[in-house]
């Protein structure tokens, strides 16, 4: 069972199974720095770190804005409740689809500090040992027809599992030992209709279209979703 921490304003959530010796302070990145537990930095929006600590791997994402609405508020998100809060709903939903097999983190831990009227959120998954994104393997020609099999039986997993991708592009999907896994759930959920599916597989091939060396191999993918 998940131990929970709250301390003023501060929530924090996480699962004893996965961490010996868990710290609170994993989220504050003054001591991750000082205290040398950051690997490497992931770049996208803002930063995610990959953190070692007990000799064991973690990515810990912020959360912050995008769009226009990023230039009013840069990681503060209105407060409704703790339950709809980005880090606790993808927290959750992590857990369900990992229950269920599927090829994504397993969520760790995640804090929530409140304001008033607002709210800001970090999320810590376990690592996954990777050879590199989608991206990568495109952009430098090492797709195989042999991965491309693989990333459709992949997908079609979470299409049978009924499972939207919000932002399903190709630097949230990485490859280890020829499978692939899907990162990045945040504003994601159980889809109602097949066309929820059909819009995060062509939100999938935009992104794909825009790296060089891709030759609209996805194509043969797609045809099993429509």
């Amino acid at each position: 069972m998940d131990k929970i921490i709250k301390n003023n304003n501060t929530y924090v959530q996480y699962d004893p199974n996965v961490f010996n010796n868990f710290s609170e302070k994993l989220f504050n990145i003054d001591y991750i720095t000082k205290k040398g537990l950051i690997k490497s930095t992931i770049d996208g929006r803002g930063k995610t770190f990959v953190l070692n600590y007990n000799n064991e791997a973690y990515v810990l994402k912020h959360y912050i804005r995008g769009g226009i609405v990023s230039k009013l508020s840069y990681d503060k998100y209105i407060l409704n409740s703790l339950a709809s809060t980005r880090s606790l709903k993808e927290y959750n939903f992590l857990n369900i689809m990992h229950k269920k097999k599927l090829p994504v983190p397993k969520p760790a831990a995640l804090q929530v500090t409140m304001g008033r009227f607002t709210y800001q959120a970090d999320l810590i998954t376990c690592n996954i040992k990777n050879q590199g994104a989608l991206y990568k393997f495109v952009k430098e020609n090492r797709m195989t027809q042999a991965l491309w099999n693989s990333l459709s039986y992949t997908l079609d997993k979470f299409f049978q599992e009924n499972v939207y991708h919000s932002d399903l592009n190709a630097k949230n999907i990485i490859i280890n030992e020829n499978k692939f896994f899907l990162l990045d759930f945040d504003n994601s959920y159980f889809f109602y209709n097949k066309k929820m599916f059909t819009k995060s597989i062509n939100r999938l091939e935009r992104s794909l279209k825009k790296i060089k060396n891709y030759n609209n191999e996805f194509n043969d993918v797609m045809k099993k979703f429509y």
